[in-house]
């Protein structure tokens, strides 16, 4: 194909909206760029719901002290769905510059993360309440349903800036690259050993405070077990080390009836996404939270000492973790994948 041909496309994609793009390509990747702006703009309307129902429910037990005001999610949520109706009718022949589309869309998206800190907590608090040993079985439910819609959204909405941001620069929808745009794909195997490394600090200090250690506040961790937090995290070390070796593309000589066949790439995809986003927001939570309470804006658990920096030192690790282990998740994503569907790039 000649260059002026390749001009002439790529031309053509820019002038287009995120629908018409991907109806040029194929009909069914229109259906699903609609449907994911739509999941995104329910996702945000039941976040706000949430937000408004609240106060109907009782009220929530002191661990969640600290997380997220509930303004700072509605205010997310508000500012998601302003973007997400901006997206659908941007061209760029417009009166709204791209720029501020994106800012406003990643601004909803990080907010409601933060909003989404501390699902954690309460997936190892619901495990407790089902007989697995860790943290005590009290359970702030509306207020684990509520964090659950906030990092649907935030995950809905992010998705849908991605593709808005590959379709308003005249990319392919499904793999961001077009006839202008090539993209290098790197090596990212230390943001995997990263997350390795960063998978530990935090179960060790659950175990010195079980074993008795008082150093970080461990007087007050009422020598509860370890053990939820040991699974969790060790498997987060796993799926690391998986995300950037050789056995986590092709399953090893000694595992009967799959040995050199390839591992199912979803598996550890949909794992290190779920895995960043579920540790990325207590960093945020952690860093954010902090702030809020220094200038009292909010309430919150930490205290300004040796052991509430030492706490929050931890916890602020968590949010390296999911940045780590979302960067080697995206390059296994991007080493392992095939020929794009769509464009065939």
């Amino acid at each position: 194909m000649s260059s002026n041909n390749q001009n002439h496309i790529g031309e053509t994609m820019a002038k287009m909206d995120g629908a018409n793009i991907a109806r040029s390509v194929d009909k069914d990747s229109t259906v699903q760029s609609y449907f994911q702006v739509w999941a995104a703009l329910g996702a945000c309307a039941v976040t706000l719901l949430a937000v408004i129902l609240k106060p109907l429910f009782p009220d929530s037990p002191d661990y969640t002290k600290g997380f997220a005001p509930m303004w700072v999610t509605a205010f997310a949520a508000i500012i998601g769905v302003i973007a997400l109706l901006l997206s659908m009718g941007w061209t760029r022949v417009r009166l709204v510059p791209r720029l501020l589309v994106l800012i406003s869309a990643w601004s909803a998206s990080i907010l409601l993360i933060w909003s989404s800190a501390g699902i954690v907590f309460d997936a190892l608090r619901t495990a407790a309440v089902i007989g697995i040993p860790g943290l005590p079985p009290v359970v702030d439910w509306s207020g684990f349903v509520s964090r659950a819609i906030s990092l649907t959204g935030a995950t809905l909405l992010a998705m849908v800036t991605i593709s808005f941001q590959r379709v308003s620069r005249g990319a392919c929808v499904a793999c961001g690259q077009g006839p202008l745009i090539k993209r290098k794909i790197r090596s990212n195997a230390w943001l995997g050993y990263a997350a390795f490394i960063l998978s530990f600090p935090y179960p060790l200090l659950k175990i010195y405070w079980t074993l008795g250690g008082t150093l970080g506040g461990g007087q007050n961790f009422g020598h509860h077990s370890a053990f939820g937090e040991i699974l969790v995290f060790g498997a987060s070390a796993l799926l690391s080390l998986a995300l950037v070796q050789r056995w986590g593309r092709l399953f090893p000589r000694w595992v009967p009836f799959f040995a050199g066949k390839k591992v199912p790439r979803r598996i550890f995809i949909i794992g290190g996404w779920i895995a960043a986003c579920m540790t990325a927001p207590m960093g945020l939570l952690a860093i954010f939270g902090t702030f809020m309470q220094a200038l009292g804006l909010a309430d919150g658990p930490v205290r300004f000492d040796g052991n509430g920096l030492m706490v929050s030192m931890v916890y602020g690790g968590w949010m390296l973790l999911g940045i780590a282990l979302g960067g080697a998740t995206w390059g296994y994503q991007q080493q392992t994948r095939a020929s794009c569907v769509q464009c065939g790039r």
